[in-house]
């Protein structure tokens, strides 16, 4: 297992100056020190993934808007995307808060960024931020809550699983209306998850765009759970076929050289009442055509499962299929 480190990217969004003399307003003036972020002061550690346990393969993004203000004084923080749990907001918000940009002038006036943070702990390729604004698309703004989801009471000895789709429709102010996609939990989980989600916020949007949604899974993992996990998630094509329940049997003819080769598919197990999910890592916009028929095909198959406890403890997990270039023939598939 790799344990991959935090990776951060500072962009430089707008620099709002306190005052612009009227004969210089056509000019092209250079921007300053502090209006280039040219003397910031940072620590020296980044931050780190904050491992709970050996199966932590949980994905974390923030965004947040930095404005400096004094040259003795940390950034104020607004958070404009946020699917990162407590413990990374932490790593991220502890950070920040010792930044400083000591060559910062009343001249300047306040000078803002854009800063990102992304926490992964897996083999696979990171899962990138959503940008903040695709061609042709309203912008994905989401902010989760400060604080981690709190536990509630329950008696079961098994792993519970809620995945749910939720739709912002009116402005960013209003929470997301909610359905239960799927559901092995208790009442109390089902109320917890929807008090969670009326936290939920998408501060970009002004009630002008078009519904936006999106599909979270809650799992639930008793105290003292041993559990199965996949010790990767990153395989190759081959590797993972072998992997399905009785990869003798599969029939399947394809081309990658038609589908623009190679690529990688990100796959996401769930099976049963919930179909899996095969779709182009990285892509954003209308899938690509050409590669539609595999896709489906992958995401028809069933992982070769020793019981249903393993089945339910790798209910939505993550893996990477790597697709190479060549061609894919197995059995007799006319």
């Amino acid at each position: 297992m790799r344990f991959s480190s935090v990776a951060t990217s500072l962009l430089v969004a707008s620099v709002t100056l306190a005052a612009t003399p009227t004969s210089a307003q056509t000019e092209r003036r250079e921007a300053s020190p502090a209006q280039s972020l040219a003397c910031l002061v940072k620590p020296e550690r980044a931050p780190r993934y904050p491992v709970k346990h050996k199966l932590d393969r949980a994905f974390g993004g923030m965004r947040v808007k930095l404005s400096f203000t004094r040259p003795d004084a940390a950034p104020q923080v607004e958070v404009l995307f946020n699917s990162a749990r407590e413990d990374m907001q932490d790593e991220a918000m502890d950070y920040l808060r010792r930044y400083r940009l000591p060559c910062l002038t009343p001249a300047d006036g306040t000078v803002t960024a854009v800063q990102e943070f992304s926490f992964s702990n897996t083999d696979r390729d990171a899962t990138p931020l959503p940008a903040e604004r695709a061609p042709g698309e309203a912008p994905f703004c989401l902010v989760m809550p400060r604080q981690d989801m709190r536990p509630w009471n329950t008696f079961g000895n098994e792993i519970e699983h809620l995945v749910v789709a939720a739709t912002f429709s009116g402005n960013g102010q209003q929470p997301p209306e909610v359905k239960v996609i799927h559901s092995t939990g208790s009442k109390r989980m089902e109320d917890a998850v929807r008090e969670r989600l009326a936290e939920y916020r998408m501060p970009c949007r002004t009630g002008a765009e078009p519904p936006q949604g999106f599909q979270q899974q809650f799992s639930y993992v008793p105290p003292g759970h041993r559990r199965y996990g996949f010790k990767r998630e990153a395989f190759g094509l081959v590797e993972f076929l072998r992997m399905t329940r009785h990869p003798q049997a599969l029939r399947a003819a394809f081309d990658f050289g038609t589908m623009a080769c190679p690529f990688k598919v990100k796959y996401t197990l769930y099976g049963g009442a919930v179909p899996n999910e095969a779709v182009e890592q990285g892509r954003r916009g209308p899938p690509d055509l050409n590669k539609l028929p595999f896709l489906t095909w992958l995401a028809g198959l069933e992982l070769g499962f020793k019981n249903e406890s393993q089945a339910n403890d790798l209910f939505g997990s993550v893996l990477q299929i790597d697709v190479p270039c060549g061609t894919l023939n197995l059995g007799n598939s006319d």
